[in-house]
């Protein structure tokens, strides 16, 4: 979905959209789209720059950092940008820039792509750790089995990499 600025009423204007599914595909790797993204929000011209805000809502999944289940999470992200173009940018940038400038985009001064907008929101929703379940288990690191549905026997011992030394010397010895 793109936004032709001259197509705004008196430099403001409104606008919300349901992608079908398959029209926004999220390119990275492990997050795919369950239920296809809604957006809305609103768009105002100030001088030579454009100011946008409002909400995003999906369902994303991810899977399990421990065991790697598909897990399904809900994305709600509401967002405020401001829209400068290039050569504006680049003039900002012999000043010093502030914590309010993280939230400036550059664009070419007559489309905004929301589509963009909406597939960085949604990444940026997507949760540092996820977990099918507080409990999960995960997988073993000696046999692979998934410990939430086998009880495996493995041993794991751990050796701290430190005192990995001592034990070479202990076998040089015949100890």
């Amino acid at each position: 979905m793109r936004i032709d600025l001259a197509d705004l009423e008196g430099g403001k204007g409104t606008f919300a959209h349901s992608y079908t599914p398959g029209e926004l595909v999220l390119e990275d790797g492990p997050v795919r789209l369950v239920l296809a993204p809604t957006v809305s929000g609103e768009l105002r011209e100030e001088g030579r720059r454009v100011h946008v805000s409002g909400t995003v809502t999906a369902r994303l999944q991810l899977e399990c950092d421990r065991c790697l289940k598909p897990v399904e999470i809900p994305a709600d992200s509401r967002f405020r940008l401001e829209y400068v173009t290039a050569k504006d940018y680049q003039a900002q940038q012999a000043v010093e820039l502030t914590e309010k400038d993280l939230d400036l985009s550059v664009f070419d001064g007559e489309v905004i792509d929301i589509d963009q907008l909406v597939t960085e929101e949604l990444l940026l929703a997507v949760p540092d750790h996820v977990l099918c379940n507080d409990n999960c288990k995960g997988i073993c690191v000696v046999c692979g089995v998934d410990r939430n549905l086998v009880d495996c026997e493995c041993q794991i011992a751990e050796v701290d990499p430190r005192w990995a030394g001592l034990k070479e010397l202990k076998l040089l010895n015949g100890k």
